[in-house]
């Protein structure tokens, strides 16, 4: 038997995770981040492991977005635009969990 709270708590996971999402690119970008280094040098593993984790905190709210402008302009199906935004919203479960459970081991939630 499903519970209404566990509904609802499922659905403030994935909240947690777009939110988390939204944050972390508009940090991205705020300041200046490109992903695609310059031509003739490899990066350094730092810029790989950086880039790495803001790909998978952002990318929920990437797939969703390009994939509603690739259904908009005609290119997806509305089909295969429902399959993208069940998985983002399944990777955004995923890194809300992530988040939710760095925030609770922090001990922030627990005075």
């Amino acid at each position: 038997m499903i519970y209404s709270f566990d509904i609802l708590f499922a659905v403030f996971i994935a909240a947690t995770g777009f939110a988390t999402s939204w944050i972390v690119l508009d940090v991205a970008r705020g300041l200046g981040w490109r992903g695609v280094p310059e031509p003739g040098s490899n990066g350094g593993s730092l810029r790989k492991g950086v880039a790495f984790v803001l790909a998978a905190f952002a990318g929920p709210r990437l797939l969703l977005a390009n994939g509603f402008e690739s259904w908009r302009s005609g290119s997806v199906s509305l089909p295969l635009y429902g399959a993208i935004a069940l998985v983002s919203i399944g990777w955004s479960m995923c890194s809300g969990v992530l988040v939710l459970q760095a925030a609770f081991a922090s001990g922030y939630f627990l005075a």
